[in-house]
């Protein structure tokens, strides 16, 4: 899986899956570890389809500030789990607030 500000791309022996954030219709979080999305296929069909990854909050967020910047997980700040930040700190990786990061990138 290849997860970039423009775009995801997941390929295993049987699938692959090429998500450029700009094309989606929508997407949103439904499970832990999972975003589920929907998008106008090459074919002109609409497709839904979901992608369970322990990057589905990073996944979330790039293409929520890409694509749908009013989205209200986003602006609610409801796209990580509560702890994160704790768990970030307990891993000796502690990071500023998460949510603050999102609300900082909207303001420029």
């Amino acid at each position: 899986m290849t997860l970039t500000p423009r775009r995801l791309h997941f390929a295993n022996s049987t699938c692959e899956l090429d998500l450029d954030w700009r094309a989606l219709s929508a997407i949103e979080l439904v499970a832990p570890d999972t975003f589920q999305t929907s998008f106008i296929s090459t074919r002109g069909q609409q497709v839904m389809t979901r992608v369970h990854t322990p990057w589905a909050s990073l996944a979330f967020v790039v293409a929520a500030i890409t694509a749908f910047p009013a989205h209200p997980r986003l602006l609610s700040r409801g796209w990580l789990p509560s702890d994160f930040e704790q768990r970030c700190a307990l891993l000796g990786r502690p990071c500023r607030p998460a949510a603050q990061l999102t609300a900082e990138r909207r303001a420029h």
